[in-house]
């Protein structure tokens, strides 16, 4: 018998972006290349915690549960759910004085974890239209697999949501590509850079850069590989100290500062 604490959806509390979801890396990243694997953040120490770990997992376990018994739509409740935890404590009273919330109400869709199927997706989609006044946005590896990047393409157009293509000297080639499949409004691309990354790669996500790039310098322990200088991409501010983190929960976050990688 299966006991009810093995199933559940619960938000993290994460210093740089704020409230964000994560789900199991190793069930979920279906594109992840070798560089993103070795390089992924969720490499380091508080990541691979017990609890952090069997979060996810539960995570994971509770959304194939979920889809199983009643598809996107039962559980897009359970991600609405989630959305409206992230609410800022005033924003009924902001939203009727009109003056903008002390903190914005935003949600990363995975700070671990990808898009691993097509009706995972839709079920964000389903969320994301019944929540159009929180800004979600992602990062994905998934539009390697067709399907569900036809999907994602939904989840990137819509107005509260922004989708970025996550690229690195792996699949530069495939994100270019992915990113004209559809208007180049719904999607951007967010390189990974690392200490090896070529210039070629670099001058080919410029030439189709509008200024919707934006660079991650691999970092780790507060220290960080020398950021590119171009002025078509922009390079994270909160990697290079320019914002600073924080885990109050009512204070902005470098992302929701920043808001660049924002809808």
């Amino acid at each position: 018998m299966v006991r009810p604490s093995e199933y559940g959806l619960e938000l993290t509390n994460n210093s740089k972006v704020g409230w964000a979801f994560s789900i199991s890396r190793s069930k979920t990243c279906i594109n992840a290349t070798d560089i993103c694997k070795r390089l992924c953040y969720g490499n380091g120490i508080r990541y691979q915690s017990k609890a952090a770990k069997e979060k996810r997992e539960r995570h994971y376990r509770t959304v194939q549960f979920l889809l199983s018994e009643g598809g996107p739509e039962l559980l897009a409740e359970n991600l609405v759910a989630l959305i409206d935890n992230a609410k800022p404590r005033d924003w009924l009273c902001a939203k009727i004085t009109g003056v903008a919330t002390v903190v914005p109400w935003t949600l990363r869709i995975h700070d671990v974890g990808d898009f691993f199927s097509v009706d995972y997706v839709e079920a964000w989609v389903l969320a994301a239209q019944a929540r159009p006044f929180c800004s979600l946005w992602f990062y994905t590896r998934s539009f390697d697999d067709e399907p569900v990047f036809d999907a994602l393409g939904k989840l990137a157009g819509l107005s509260n949501c922004q989708g970025w293509l996550s690229a690195d000297s792996e699949n530069f080639e495939k994100a270019i590509l992915a990113k004209s499949t559809y208007p180049t409004s719904n999607w951007k691309i967010a390189l990974l850079q690392d200490r090896e990354l070529s210039i070629n790669v670099v001058a080919a996500i410029e030439s189709v850069s509008n200024g919707d790039t934006v660079s991650f310098p691999h970092h780790r322990a507060g220290r960080h590989v020398e950021p590119i200088k171009r002025d078509s991409i922009v390079v994270c501010p909160s990697i290079t100290g320019k914002l600073r983190l924080t885990t109050h929960a009512h204070e902005p976050r470098p992302c929701q500062i920043c808001q660049f990688c924002l809808p």
